[in-house]
């Protein structure tokens, strides 16, 4: 298994904020396919890669159907945690 800092490619710390905080975006597998510093943005992501553009309300959409689907938003911190256990793809 690759390491985290291996692994993490869809994240990068362009401004070398510390705490590295960003919020990823995972699907139902468990395939994590996007990320942003901000939660509305990878939620955003979320709505977008389940095909659901030109919300009115996405966070509405994510807590309703987006749960239903298995789409989660999921803090670095908590990513790396669940990557390093064998949960992230």
């Amino acid at each position: 298994m690759k390491t985290w800092e291996e692994f993490n490619t869809r994240f990068r710390n362009i401004r070398n904020a510390e705490p590295f905080n960003f919020y990823g975006c995972v699907d139902a597998d468990g395939t994590w396919f996007d990320s942003s510093e901000s939660f509305e943005i990878a939620v955003h992501w979320c709505c977008y890669e389940a095909g659901q553009f030109d919300l009115t309300n996405e966070i509405e959409w994510m807590s309703t159907e987006g749960v239903k689907r298995g789409y989660s938003v999921i803090h670095s911190t908590m990513l790396k945690q669940m990557y390093e256990k064998g949960l992230i793809k």
